[in-house]
Formats: structure tokens, sequence, C-alpha cells
């Protein structure tokens, strides 16, 4: 081979080798680019303060009383016409106290031996005896060393089978809403008709 043609030889296989390098493909670099954003993390506490409203407890006075169980008991003069008894009875508050009434009283009679009667009581008179003891029932405040009232009637004519009404030589009194009985007094009746006593409600003292 002459010089000429080992030069184009040479020329050719560096031309066939740059060829195939260049078809080659190229296989490009991967690149992550990873953004992480900054977290800002804000904590609130929450106080929640809870204020009780104040009570306040208003009563009247006679809300605020209990009932009349420290009580004596006196008589007033009775009157009548017609086989129609009445009268009234004084109440008198002994406690330390105010206590309060409101409707009717219950009244116990007693023999001489001191033996109890038989007594029927009914509320409400079915006679006039004045403009409060024919009022209805009201609460009535009675203060310490102060005193209330209620009117009775009867009748002393026997009824039915009746031949005599058992008279009464003392009483004690009950007062509504208590259970204590006033100690006893002297108080001289004989209601008839199985001692039917009717009482007016208890109303302020005069």
């Amino acid at each position: 081979m002459t010089h000429r043609r080992w030069a184009l030889a040479l020329v050719a296989g560096a031309a066939v080798v740059l060829a195939a390098c260049s078809s080659s493909p190229s296989t490009p670099k991967k690149v992550t680019t990873t953004t992480r954003a900054a977290s800002s993390t804000t904590s609130s506490s929450s106080t929640t303060t809870t204020t009780a409203a104040p009570t306040t407890t208003s009563t009247s006075a006679s809300g605020t009383a209990t009932a009349c169980t420290h009580i004596t008991a006196s008589p007033g003069q009775g009157q009548g016409a017609a086989g129609t008894i009445t009268g009234v009875i004084t109440v008198t508050n002994t406690g330390s106290a105010s206590c309060a009434a409101d409707g009717y009283p219950t009244v116990t009679l007693l023999s001489g031996s001191g033996a109890p009667l038989t007594v029927t009581m009914v509320n409400g008179l079915s006679v006039t005896v004045s403009s409060v003891a024919n009022a209805a029932p009201s609460s009535v405040t009675v203060a310490p060393s102060s005193s209330a009232q209620f009117a009775y009637q009867y009748s002393d004519v026997p009824v039915g089978s009746e031949t005599n009404c058992p008279t009464s030589e003392s009483a004690s009194v009950t007062m509504p809403g208590s259970t204590t009985a006033s100690s006893t007094f002297q108080l001289a009746i004989g209601p008839c008709n199985n001692g039917t006593i009717r009482v007016s409600p208890v109303y302020a003292g005069s």
C-alpha cells in the first residue's frame, strides 16, 4: 500500500470512530430539587373562666317565718242569740322569732278531768262576725309578743238524738301549718251537733 492510500485509510477510520461516538445517546444527569417549606406551629392557649352569678333570694316576711308553734291563747267574751253563739280567741306568739299563719286553726275541747271532748271542726263562719273574720284566708305574720285572732261559732241546740251537749272547761288551739297545740286555757262552751265548731281564718290582732 502506498503512503497516500495509507493516509486515506487512516482518515476514513477516524471518521467512522467519530461518527459512532456522536450517534451514541447521551443520558442526561438527573437533578432532584426538594423544597421544604418552613413549618411554623403556633400554640394558642384558651382559658375559660366561669363566674357564677350571685343568687339573691327575696322572700316576703311570711315566707321567711315558720308556723306558729310557741303560742298562748285566751278567749274573748262570747255572744249569741237564737241558739248561735260566737266568740273570738286571741293567740299570742311567745317565741323569739316571727311566725306565720295562713288558714284555719283547730280547737280542742277538754272536760273538767282533762279528757278530750268530741269536736267537729268546720272551716268558715255561717254568720257575720266582722269583715276580717268573714274574709278569705290570708297570710298573717305574728311578731314575737304580738297577737293574732280568729272567731268561732257554734250552736247550743241539740240535734237529732242528742239530749244534751257536753260542756268544756278548757281548750287548746293549734295554728294552721303547725302540729303543736297551745297550752290549755279556760273556755266553757257546749257545742251541739257532734261538737261542731265553725272557725274563721286567722287574722291580724286588733
